[in-house]
């Protein structure tokens, strides 16, 4: 099972709604608060990384892009929770293979 991870927020529970309607379950959260946070690594089984960068800094906004690059995963960016919602449901309905297992890299977007 793939794994999507969430990176900055408090709240999230409306992104990890979205993200189980379209059949994940297994969804992993760092808030970027936690000094351990900036220490961890990708889980090896993730697939998609959403960054809402408004609650992250940019060393570890960098970091984790990088760390995503490098091993071809789907990142999609998001100033706040409110376009990560909007945005995550339109990438997700738009491109059916983000979740499905498919290393394909797309080309992020970004929320300004």
């Amino acid at each position: 099972m793939s794994t999507v991870l969430i990176v900055g927020g408090d709240q999230i529970d409306g992104l990890k709604k979205i993200v189980s309607e379209y059949g994940h379950h297994d969804i992993e959260h760092w808030s970027g608060r936690k000094a351990g946070d900036h220490h961890k690594k990708i889980p090896q089984n993730t697939e998609l990384v959403v960054l809402v960068t408004s609650w992250i800094n940019h060393s570890f906004t960098y970091a984790i892009k990088r760390a995503a690059s490098k091993r071809q995963l789907k990142i999609v960016y998001a100033t706040n929770l409110t376009h990560a919602r909007e945005h995550l449901m339109k990438q997700l309905g738009q491109d059916s293979a983000v979740l499905s297992g498919c290393r394909k890299t797309l080309q992020p977007f970004i929320v300004v």
